[in-house]
């Protein structure tokens, strides 16, 4: 009977120191792959050499952390790549003005130049520094409302009434430009709750927007659909593909590679973080070379 236990406890023994081999081994295993994880930047996941639930719940856990941080770094390089692009986007679009300020002023300096030239060019140096002003001032508010700094004060306004008010500052632009507006607005909408300058500048980016690209085609409606009221602004764009619609509204995104100066991609980015920051939404259709900016306010 003594022989019996020695066995089953030799057996037990055995058993035991099995197990743990095996269980260093995996830790082994898992410390291994973890160390080539982080010295080679792999993706792969760790595998498990056994069915043991603990193990198998540790190397659960562990490869959760690992896509948490593969997550994190590509998350990080995307933020990094965007600022290096946002940077020197920021850069030229600041040289473009301040390049053409400096060319007029040495100009300036030629005593040769009569009274009309310079009161030509300083006229010139005026509206550049203008635009530059503005730029500076787009640059601004669009950090504010990225860091959700903008202060919207919200009330029950007619979008009816502050269409029509803006559409009639601009129609002087839209006689110089040759375009006699298709519009079609409903003066019965109802009220919706929104910042009064912010709408008047949503609008305004975008009538200047079709005014600056629309060539022969430029639409306004304006009309309520069951709970939203629905504000679209048209114009043609055989120039545009389905690939630039998406990134309309991404900042600094301008179809003009080379940034001459016709935009910044600022005035769209501004306009989508205006509207989602008061709770309605806004996004863009391309149909039959004719993009439109719809927006659904909530009524």
């Amino acid at each position: 009977m003594q022989e019996l236990i020695i066995i089953f406890l030799i057996i037990i023994s055995g058993i035991f120191a099995t197990l743990y081999i095996l269980l260093c081994k995996e830790i082994q295993s898992i410390t291994d792959q973890l160390r080539k994880s982080n010295t080679v930047k792999t993706n792969s996941k760790i595998l498990l050499l056994s069915s043991n639930k603990r193990t198998k719940d540790l190397t659960l856990e562990i490869n959760k952390a690992l896509e948490a941080k593969q997550k994190t770094e590509v998350e990080y390089k995307k933020i990094d790549l965007e600022l290096k692009q946002a940077i020197s986007n920021v850069s030229h679009d600041l040289r473009t003005p301040l390049t053409s300020i400096m060319g007029y002023i040495q100009l300036m300096e030629d005593d040769s130049l009569s009274q009309d030239e310079k009161k030509q060019y300083i006229d010139i140096i005026k509206r550049r520094t203008k635009s530059l002003q503005n730029l500076i001032c787009s640059f601004y508010d669009l950090s504010r409302l990225e860091g959700k700094e903008y202060r919207l004060e919200l009330k029950s306004l007619n979008l009816y009434n502050i269409i029509c008010d803006m559409m009639a500052s601009f129609y002087n632009d839209f006689l110089s430009k040759g375009i006699e507006p298709i519009v079609n607005i409903d003066e019965k909408v109802s009220l919706v709750i929104a910042d009064e300058s912010a709408v008047r500048r949503i609008i305004s980016n975008l009538i200047q927007n079709m005014l600056k690209y629309g060539e022969n085609f430029i639409a306004i409606f304006l009309k309520e659909e069951e709970d939203h009221i629905i504000m679209t602004f048209t114009n043609d764009a055989s120039y545009l593909s389905e690939d630039d619609v998406k990134h309309l509204f991404q900042r600094f995104f301008t179809r003009d590679r080379t940034r001459s100066g016709k935009s910044t991609g600022l005035g769209l980015a501004i306009t989508k973080q205006l509207v989602e920051q008061m709770g309605h939404e806004i996004f863009a259709e391309l149909l039959e070379d004719k993009l439109s900016i719809i927006i659904k306010w909530k009524i």
